[in-house]
């Protein structure tokens, strides 16, 4: 799972003015300091998730921050026909990963049994 928001930060930081873009077309508010904060939590907590560190509070973090992006940006309930159509299908699987997220924050890594 950490992989997605790994992959998501590079992409975001490598075309920032793409990123910066993005937002503004989901109206969010401060522009820059949205954009940096999601780059940073998404670099950081799938960082953390990969190598161990703080797992639980990381999965929560992250499934917080999909939970709310998802209602902010992908609020497919406003929109009509194929648009409302697409946006359904990206607001179900975020769920899915915020369930996933929920899953590891509750349970932790586990051990690794080599």
């Amino acid at each position: 799972m950490a992989i997605v928001f790994l992959v998501s930060a590079i992409q975001k930081s490598l075309n920032f003015s793409g990123a910066l873009d993005e937002f503004a077309k989901a109206r969010l508010p401060f522009l820059r300091l949205t954009t940096v904060t999601t780059i940073l939590l998404h670099l950081i907590a799938s960082i953390c998730l990969i190598v161990g560190w703080y797992v639980n509070e990381m999965a929560a973090a992250l499934a917080v921050f999909t939970l709310l992006a998802t209602i902010r940006v992908h609020n497919f309930w406003t929109m009509v026909g194929q648009e409302r159509l697409e946006r359904g299908r990206v607001a179900l699987a975020n769920l899915a990963v915020v369930g996933g997220l929920l899953l590891l924050a509750a349970t932790g890594p586990g051990t690794l049994i080599l």
